[in-house]
C-alpha cells in the first residue's frame, strides 16, 4: 500500500474491475449494463479465468432440482455457450465447457456492453488514503501505469487488491494450509463408444484407478479421483491430480506448481492409454495456462459466512443470490485418509431437491475500506462454506451483484440500498428464496 507515484495514467473509470474471471466478468458486464464506465484489468490474455485459461472442464451443477439457481448473467452465458456448442444444457448436472467458444462469447459480450478491458495487465500495488483506494498500479506491456477509479472490485480470486490496500484476511485452515490446486488439461483421440460401453459393463476410469490405488500400482498417490469430461465427440478435458503441499501465493511454489502439473498431465495420459477402454490412441493436446487454485486468502468482511449458514439453508435480508453446491474441501496433503474424506463429505452435504442457501451482500465488503467489493472465492467466509462458494456459477452470481452495487454506491459500498440492489438483480434474473 502506497500513497502516490508519478506514473503514466493508463485509464480512468467509474468502476475498475481487477480480474476478468467469472466474478470479474459478471461484475463488469452488470456494471456496464447499468450505465457505468467500466475498465477491466486482466493478467491473462482472455476473459473467463478457470473456465477458459484454466481449462476447468465444466460448470458445477446449476439447478437445485427444481429450478436454475444461478440466474442472470451466468444463465445467459451458459445457455448461449450451449447453443454454440450445439448441445442441450444440463439443468441438474455438470455442464461441459468448450473453452474456445466461451472465450469468443465473453469477448463479444464485453464489446457489446462497451466495457474497456486490458489483457496482460497485472495489478501490483494500490494507492490508498483515508480508507479509500484512489488508484491501482498495473504492470503492462508498456511498463508500470496508474489506473484511477471511483469504485473498485477485486475479482482476483486471491483478494490481491484487498491485501495490497491493507484489508484483513484469513488464509487456508488453522495451520495456514490450503486446498491443493490442479492443472487441468485437454486430450483427444478418444473412442467414447468403447468408453461408455465399458462403463455399462461396470468398468470405468474411476474404478480402474481405485483398484490400482488399493493394489499400490497407481502412478500417483491420489485417492481423490475427480473427472475426465467429454467436450466434443473425440475430446475431453480433465480435472485430475492434485499438486500437494503448495502455497500458490509464493512465487517459487506457484512456478513449481505449473511444472509439476504438466508432469501429472503426462502421467494421466499414460494411465488412460494403457488401462482405460477407448483411450488406446489417447493424446495430450494442452495443459492449462492458468493453475486451478481453489483457495488462498479470504477477506474479513462485514459479515463472515460460515458452514452454519450452509446447514440452516440461510436466508438474508441483503441476499444477492443463492448457492446449491456441497462442501468440497480438497485435501492439502498426500495423507490417504484426508484424501478419501473429500468425497465422503461431498456426498454427505449434497442438497436435497429444492434446497440452497443465501449469500449476503455484506460478505463482499472488506472491513476498513469504503470503495472496494470482493466477490468470488475470496469473499468473507470460513473455509467450509468457501469450498462451496468457490465454484464458477456462484462466482458469477456474486460478481453480478458486486457490479450492480458498485454502480449504486454513493462513494461508499456501505451506502448501497440493498432493497434497490435486490430489485435490480431480480430484474436481471437473480434467484432469491
Amino acid at each position: 500500500m502506497i500513497q502516490t507515484l508519478q506514473l503514466p495514467l493508463l485509464a480512468d473509470a467509474d468502476i475498475v474491475v481487477v480480474g476478468g474471471g467469472p466474478s470479474g466478468f459478471a461484475a463488469a458486464l452488470a456494471a456496464a449494463r447499468q450505465g457505468s464506465k467500466v475498465l477491466v484489468l486482466e493478467q491473462s490474455t482472455m476473459f473467463g479465468g478457470l473456465g477458459t485459461a484454466g481449462l476447468v472442464p465444466m460448470f458445477a451443477p446449476t439447478s437445485n432440482g427444481e429450478r436454475m439457481v444461478y440466474g442472470g448473467i451466468f444463465e445467459e452465458i451458459n445457455l448461449e455457450m450451449c447453443r454454440r456448442m450445439n448441445v442441450e444444457p444440463w439443468q441438474e448436472s455438470w455442464q461441459a465447457i468448450n473453452p474456445e467458444i466461451l472465450k469468443r462469447l465473453l469477448d463479444e459480450k464485453a464489446e457489446e456492453a462497451g466495457i474497456r478491458f486490458v489483457f496482460g495487465a497485472k495489478v501490483c500495488e494500490a494507492e490508498v488514503g483515508s480508507g479509500r483506494i484512489g488508484a491501482v498500479l498495473a504492470a503492462t506491456s508498456m511498463g508500470l501505469k496508474r489506473v484511477t477509479g471511483r469504485m473498485f472490485i477485486d475479482a482476483t480470486g486471491d483478494a490481491l487488491l484487498a491485501s495490497l490496500a491493507g484489508a484483513e484476511f484469513e488464509f487456508g485452515d488453522e495451520n495456514g494450509r490450503t486446498m491443493s490446486p490442479t492443472l487441468c488439461a485437454q486430450f483427444s483421440n478418444i473412442d467414447f463408444d468403447a468408453y461408455f460401453a465399458a462403463i455399462r459393463a461396470g468398468v470405468s476410469d474411476r474404478s480402474i484407478w481405485q483398484k490400482m490405488t488399493e493394489e499400490g500400482t497407481a502412478p500417483l498417490r491420489e485417492h481423490h479421483f475427480v473427472c475426465m469430461k467429454p467436450v466434443t465427440k473425440v475430446s475431453a478435458t480433465s480435472n485430475l491430480g492434485h499438486i500437494y503441499g503448495i502455497d500458490t501465493l509464493d512465487e517459487f511454489e506457484l512456478t513449481r506448481g505449473y511444472v509439476e502439473g504438466r508432469r501429472i498431465a503426462r502421467t494421466m495420459e499414460e494411465f488412460y492409454r494403457r488401462h482405460v477402454p477407448g483411450f488406446q490412441n489417447f493424446e495430450l493436446l494442452a495443459t492449462a495456462s492458468l493453475l486451478g487454485v481453489r483457495e488462498t486468502r479470504r477477506i474479513r468482511g462485514e459479515y463472515r459466512m460460515t458452514v452454519e449458514d450452509f446447514r440452516r439453508r440461510a436466508v438474508f435480508d441483503d441476499e444477492i443470490g443463492r448457492c446449491c453446491y456441497p462442501v468440497d474441501i480438497h485435501s492439502g496433503s498426500t495423507n490417504a485418509e484426508e484424501q478419501k474424506r473429500v468425497e465422503r463429505v461431498l456426498e454427505e452435504t449434497r442438497f436435497k431437491r429444492g434446497e440452497s442457501y443465501g449469500i449476503p451482500y455484506r460478505a463482499m465488503i472488506p472491513l476498513g475500506l469504503a470503495n472496494l467489493l470482493v466477490p468470488g472465492r475470496a469473499l468473507s467466509a470460513d473455509r467450509a462454506i468457501q469450498s462451496s462458494l468457490r465454484v464458477m456459477p456462484p462466482c458469477f452470481v456474486t460478481g453480478q451483484a458486486a457490479g450492480v452495487a458498485a454502480g449504486l454506491a454513493d462513494g461508499d459500498v456501505r451506502s448501497v440500498d440493498t432493497v434497490q440492489l435486490r430489485s435490480r438483480l431480480a430484474e436481471m434474473g437473480a434467484y432469491f428464496k
